[in-house]
């Protein structure tokens, strides 16, 4: 029989890392966001950019997995607007995903940023967040 006591709870959660993911599609949003779960991960997801920028501000989050192609606000201007921001709202890891763009068209942002083309694998996904570089 399997039990946990409220703190032991309370120590996985703090343990397992806080992502935050952006994705205006909402089923590749549901998809991603339950097999980030199924690790251990907490995830918070938003619509687009300016969702985004509401719960960086209100919320610490270890990884930020933003979609660059996004109506509204989109990855590119979220990843711009963040950078300004006080490094204590700051996710320590960025990764990009697209399927419009390639990995050049991050050049020139003002912070580092890990690129996944779409479509990816389940593999490629889990290693960047594990915090392999791509």
């Amino acid at each position: 029989m399997f039990s946990s006591s409220a703190s032991e709870v309370a120590k996985h959660r703090s343990s397992s890392p806080r992502i935050l993911l952006v994705e205006d599609h909402a089923p590749t949003r549901m998809v991603m966001s339950r097999l980030i779960r199924d690790t251990g991960a907490q995830v918070v997801t938003a619509r687009d950019g300016s969702e985004a920028i509401r719960y960086l501000l209100n919320e610490r989050f270890d990884v930020l997995l933003t979609d660059l192609h996004m109506p509204h606000k989109d990855g590119f201007d979220l990843i711009k607007e963040m950078s300004d921001m006080p490094s204590s709202h700051r996710p320590s890891r960025v990764i990009a995903i697209s399927g419009h763009f390639e990995a050049g068209a991050l050049r020139g942002l003002p912070i580092d940023v890990n690129f996944m083309p779409k479509p990816f694998s389940l593999d490629t996904l889990l290693e960047l967040l594990s915090g392999k570089p791509n």
